[in-house]
């Protein structure tokens, strides 16, 4: 007899008698030690306790080694351990014991009505049972575990995979081409206008660039509503997460009832009109992203800042916008001058040009030689009788307007609210009245209205600082936020010089 089956069978039987199971064990013990003292049962036994040690190994493998292993010992060792001990459970039966009783009888020369056999009782091995439970519940806990984790590792590593694609797909070129001229650059190999890969940027930064059609509605003479269009560029400068900023002329979209913006050719989804700086000539539009097709989603992206104080004159610069509604045309040039002042426009400096800019550009991309935004390509003041003139507001100054517009809906506009003339030397002379700006108008609800200041006022100071003329006067405002309190020194009646004090107001939260 294997004492340790004996003995875990004892211990079994003790166990049944704290938890109310041995009315019938323990009473019938001796008869069941008597049985499995046969070689059938000695074979079981061996089994049983084969069957025990493995499964407590099992449980030991689970707690120290790794999950692939303890998944492949649990396979290969304890479910088919756990099959062979569950067949040999049916030699439990009362049946098969009486046999086993019967041929064990007759080999000890019992064959002529020898002792009958003792009653046999089932016994219910109720800690094996639980601790065979215990062990499976452990064991196929923790490969469920494993499995689920693996498969929540495989699926996020195929999530973070698909997303690098995706990134790579839609930047790698842009980045590369902008990391060999920077390269270039630093090792004084210059990129000129003849050696500028054009195909090259145009595919880098061509989907960064939009078209724009303004709908206008308007009345005719017998006051039918009639609507009127319009064509521009705009260029996409930033990206979040449900949607996209573009940036484009303030004369594009001036007036308009409605907004397109056309991503790819006769791709045409709504925008919403941000808000606008009239004086900057900039406005700023936003799209859903959810409103771009499924199959363009990917190829749309925001443009690359570039520095517009880091120009030099002769270095390439490429223009892309919608000239006449051509959608995405390219021309190629150099950057002709910098901080040029147009016409009368003297607050506002331009790069110059000789890549042509045609009606439909405003709005559209000059980018440099790397591919980023440099300026914003106008046409609004080119010159129809002269060629290879044209004109872009550099991104240094409208990328803070743009920063402002999409934080505040607005740009913060400083205004003291009058309509002034200018009293030039000449002027001065011939009326005997002081060189400086002539108050002829105060606009209602101004800061001026609620100053101290008259019409026909003649301003010649602003903090101190002489003015001459309005552009001066406008300047010094400029330069002042909303709110600041500022000085203004007058003379009334061409006799008292006087000292004004205005609080500056925000001309466009006013309107």
């Amino acid at each position: 007899m294997n004492e340790a089956f004996k003995n875990d069978l004892n211990a079994e039987s003790d166990l049944n008698a704290e938890n109310d199971f041995n009315s019938k064990g323990a009473d019938n013990l001796s008869e069941t030690i008597a049985y499995v003292e046969t070689p059938e049962s000695e074979t079981a036994a061996n089994r049983y306790e084969g069957a025990i040690n493995v499964t407590s190994t099992a449980v030991e493998t689970v707690a120290q080694q790794p999950y692939e292993a303890q998944k492949q010992i649990y396979r290969d060792e304890v479910s088919t351990d756990k099959r062979q001990f569950e067949s040999e459970k049916r030699f439990e039966d009362e049946n098969r014991y009486s046999q086993a009783y019967q041929d064990n009888h007759h080999s000890n020369g019992n064959n002529n009505g020898g002792a009958t056999p003792p009653k046999k009782h089932r016994s219910f091995n109720f800690k094996t049972v639980l601790s065979f439970v215990l062990i499976l519940t452990l064991i196929g806990g923790s490969t469920y575990s494993i499995g689920y984790y693996q498969g929540q590792i495989s699926l996020n590593e195929s999530a973070i995979e698909t997303s690098v694609q995706q990134i790579l797909s839609k930047n790698i070129d842009s980045e590369i081409y902008r990391s060999v001229v920077n390269y270039m650059d630093d090792n004084g190999t210059d990129v000129s206008s003849a050696t500028a890969n054009v195909a090259q940027i145009y595919a880098n930064v061509g989907n960064s660039v939009v078209g724009i059609t303004s709908k206008l509605k308007y009345y005719d003479w017998f006051n039918n509503e009639r609507f009127t269009e319009g064509a521009g560029s705009g260029v996409i400068i930033k990206d979040e997460a449900d949607k996209y900023y573009i940036v484009t002329n303030y004369h594009v979209v001036d007036g308009a009832t409605e907004v397109l913006v056309e991503i790819a050719t006769d791709q045409m989804i709504d925008s919403k009109l941000i808000g606008y700086d009239q004086d900057a000539d900039i406005a700023v539009l936003s799209i859903n992203k959810t409103d771009i097709p499924v199959e363009l989603a990917d190829n749309v992206r925001a443009i690359n800042i570039g520095d517009s104080s880091k120009l030099l004159v002769g270095e390439p610069a490429i223009a892309i916008g919608n000239p006449l509604g051509y959608n995405n045309t390219v021309t190629a040039g150099v950057v002709s001058a910098i901080d040029r002042k147009v016409g009368d426009d003297s607050n506002t400096t331009y790069i110059q040009t000789d890549a042509a800019i045609n009606p439909g550009n405003s709005g559209g991309a000059l980018v440099n030689k790397k591919g980023e935004l440099i300026g914003i390509n106008t046409a609004k003041i080119t010159d129809t009788t002269v060629e290879g003139m044209g004109f872009a507001i550099p991104v240094n100054i409208f990328m803070p307007i743009v920063a402002e517009i999409i934080e505040n809906g607005y740009v913060a506009k400083p205004y003291i609210g009058i309509g002034g003339v200018d009293i030039s030397q000449e002027a001065s002379d011939l009326y005997e009245v002081p060189v400086g700006v002539l108050v002829r108008y105060i606009y209602e609800n101004s800061p001026a209205a609620s100053s101290t200041l008259k019409e026909m006022d003649v301003i010649i100071a602003f903090d101190g600082e002489k003015v001459n003329t309005m552009d001066e006067l406008t300047s010094f405002i400029n330069s002042h936020k909303p709110g600041d309190k500022i000085t203004l020194t007058v003379v009334r009646d061409n006799k008292e010089k006087l000292m004004v004090n205005i609080t500056l107001g925000d001309k466009n939260k006013t309107e």
